[in-house]
Formats: structure tokens, sequence, C-alpha cells
């Protein structure tokens, strides 16, 4: 099985659900998990994206948007109850480790369900007047998160662009850290960097055990050339196909609880 567990749901696109339903077998994709990263970027609502997991329950799995400093750890459990299957959080109002933010942390630790997180510098956005600061989503502002929340398991997005070493190493300390590579369907960040980049961020036994395959698509037609983007570096680093299957799919199901039927 494999399973997309990052991608956006934009607004703008008429039909998406059916459309991208339709791409999937195209793609070599089996599930995708969906989320809005708001809607100063253009994105569906949290209701909207329920709503399409709910009529296309055997390939779309919901994550919640999470707004640090807006949502109370009460919505939380709203969320997990109404059927979302994870979390996204992105452009907190404070740093990730703000200790405001640790009831709603405690919170997502309490569903068993998985928080994917925005990790490093973050897109310009279109509506002018957004407050941003990537320096808040650095990867080592989830480390006292993950420390006082072992039981939360959370994905790292990019690889915390530009701060891989901080990403890599996260990923190295923590068991309940993970992360995937995700950028730009044509390449982001990864355009120039090489395989021996990737084995060194990924040095240690077991490495690869703590990255799951997305394609972070911000349109339909980016789903198949991001998906041809990632596997073609996947064959590049040259990686075994029983640690394959664990990106692509199985690491990524035990997150989301799938392997428990």
């Amino acid at each position: 099985m494999v399973i997309d567990f990052h991608a956006h749901y934009p607004r703008a696109e008429p039909d998406f659900p059916e459309r991208l339903i339709d791409l999937l077998p195209q793609a070599g994709i089996d599930k995708i998990v969906l989320f809005s990263a708001g809607a100063d970027l253009g994105h569906a609502s949290n209701e909207i994206i329920l709503q399409a997991a709910q009529k296309y329950p055997q390939h779309i799995i919901a994550f919640a948007l999470v707004e640090l400093g807006i949502d109370s750890p009460e919505q939380v459990t709203r969320f997990a109850e109404s059927g979302f299957h994870g979390f996204k959080i992105t452009n907190p109002r404070s740093a990730y480790d703000d200790e405001r933010f640790f009831p709603v942390y405690e919170r997502m630790a309490r569903t068993g369900l998985p928080l994917l997180a925005h990790t490093g510098i973050l897109m310009r956005f279109p509506s002018p007047g957004t407050r941003v600061n990537s320096n808040w989503m650095r990867p080592i502002c989830l480390d006292p998160v993950l420390r006082a929340f072992p039981e939360l398991n959370i994905v790292g997005a990019h690889l915390g662009a530009p701060w891989h070493d901080e990403a890599s190493m996260m990923a190295r300390v923590h068991p309940n850290y993970y992360v995937d590579l995700t950028g730009a369907w044509w390449g982001g960040w990864r355009v120039n960097k090489t395989p021996e980049f990737f084995r060194q961020q990924f040095f240690w036994e077991n490495a690869w055990d703590k990255v799951v395959f997305g394609t972070d698509i911000l349109a339909l037609q980016e789903l198949i050339p991001a998906k041809q983007f990632h596997d073609k570096m996947m064959r590049q680093i040259g990686l075994p196909d029983e640690v394959m299957n664990k990106i692509y799919g199985q690491t990524a199901a035990r997150l989301l609880r799938l392997d428990q039927g």
C-alpha cells in the first residue's frame, strides 16, 4: 500500500475529490492524507476536507488543521470525535515550544492520532499582513514537545528545510519523531541535493524507518509528477525494496493505525 502522508486541498479546484480519486491509480497511490493550511493560502476548510474523506473513506484520510493560539484542547477532542485521523499545524502565533500550547498537544496525545507539523521556512502568503515567523517552526522547537508527550507521534514536514541537520537529528534522538522529504513537485529544496546528502542525513541503523512519503501537492496537476520525482529520488539513493516499502506506506499505516484493521 502506498500512502501519501502530505497533500493539500485547494479550495478553488472544482470537483477536487472526484478528480483526485481518478488520479490516484495513475500516480500509484492508494491512500492520501488531505488537510488545509488555512484560508490565507486558498485551502478548503476542515469541514469540506472531512466531507471528502467521508465520501471516499477507502482513499482519503482527513487531518484537521489546528491553529495554535486559537483552537482549544476541547476543539482537538471534537476533531477526533468527528472522524479526523490526525492533525496538522503550521504558522503558529508563537513558537511551537510555547508552553501555552502544551494543553493542546496533551489533548492530541490523548487521542492517539498523529500530528503533521510544518517545519522550516514557510512559503509567502498571498494575503498581505499575515504574520509569519519561520523561526517559530524550526524542528528544534518541537524538541520539548516530543519530550513532554512521548506518546504523541509527530511528523516534521520538508526535513525542516533549510534546517535539515536539526530535523534528521531529531528523528534519530526521538522515537516519536518522523520526517517527510516533501517539497515542490519539481523538487523545491531537493533539486540540488545529491543521493549522498540523504545518505549523510540518515546515517544510523534503521534511519529510514523514520521517513514517510508525501507529495505536498497544491494542485491536482502536481500529483503525478510529484510522485515521479519522489520515485526517482528514492531510486538514486539506492534503498532496498524492504526499506522503500516502509517509506511508501508501512510506517504511515502504523502511525495512522491502519495496520490494526
